[in-house]
C-alpha cells in the first residue's frame, strides 16, 4: 500500500490544475479560476484572464499547501515506510491550508470584504445576495485524495495495511465473481431451454 500513496498525493497536485472556483450572478459566470490561478492570483473574469499585478492577491495559504503535497510526494519517493507519519502529516497539513485559503472566496467573506470597503447601498447588498460561489471539480479531488492519502498513511503507520489490502482484494474478488455467476446462471438457463427443446416432440 506503501508505494500506492503516490496516486493520491499525484492527483492531488494535479487536481490545482482543474477548474476549482466560479463566481455567478443570475446564473451568468463572473469569475472562475483554477486552483494554481487562486494561488498566484491568476483569475478569468467574463471570459478574460486577469492578473495582479502586485503580490497582494497571492494566496500563501494555498501556496503553502502546494508545497505540502509536493513534499509528501517527495518523500514517498526519498524515504522508505518510516516516513509514513510525515506523509500523514503533510496530507493532513494540506487540506487544513486548503480550507483555510478558500475561506477567503466564499460568500460570507466575499459580503463582509465589500461591507468593509463601504459597499453598504440596498443595490450593493441586492447583488451580492444575488452572488453564487460555487466550488467545482478540482477542488473536491484535490480533497478527496489528500484524504485518501491521509488514511494510506494511516493504515500503513498504524500496521494494519496487509489486512486492509486483504479486505480490498476480497472485495474486488466478489465484485468481479458477481459478473461470472451472473453470465454462468444465463448460460445455464439457455442450456436448460435448449434440453427442454430438444426433449420434445416434432411438431406436425
Amino acid at each position: 500500500m506503501w508505494k500506492w500513496i503516490r496516486i493520491p498525493k499525484g492527483v492531488a497536485l494535479v487536481a490545482f490544475l482543474l477548474p476549482w472556483m466560479t463566481v455567478s450572478c443570475s446564473e451568468q459566470k463572473l469569475v472562475e479560476a483554477s486552483g494554481f490561478g487562486l494561488a498566484f492570483g491568476r483569475v478569468t473574469a467574463m471570459g478574460q484572464a486577469a492578473e495582479a499585478g502586485d503580490g497582494a492577491s497571492l494566496n500563501l495559504w494555498l501556496i503553502l499547501a502546494l508545497l505540502a503535497i509536493a513534499g509528501g510526494l517527495v518523500l514517498l519517493f526519498l524515504k522508505g515506510r518510516e516516513a509514513a507519519k510525515l506523509v500523514l502529516g503533510t496530507s493532513v497539513a494540506a487540506i487544513a491550508l486548503i480550507l483555510i485559503g478558500t475561506w477567503r472566496y466564499s460568500k460570507d467573506a466575499l459580503v463582509a470584504e465589500a461591507a468593509k470597503n463601504g459597499q453598504n447601498s440596498g443595490m450593493d447588498q441586492a447583488a451580492l445576495a444575488m452572488i453564487q460561489v460555487n466550488w467545482e471539480i478540482g477542488y473536491w479531488l484535490a480533497l478527496l485524495s489528500l484524504a485518501a492519502a491521509a488514511a494510506m498513511a494511516w493504515l500503513v503507520m498504524s500496521g494494519r495495511e496487509s489486512d486492509a489490502e486483504a479486505r480490498v482484494r476480497s472485495l474486488a474478488a466478489g465484485a468481479a465473481g458477481k459478473p461470472k455467476g451472473a453470465a454462468a446462471g444465463v448460460n445455464d438457463a439457455v442450456d436448460a431451454a435448449t434440453e427442454r427443446n430438444d426433449g420434445e416432440p416434432p411438431k406436425a
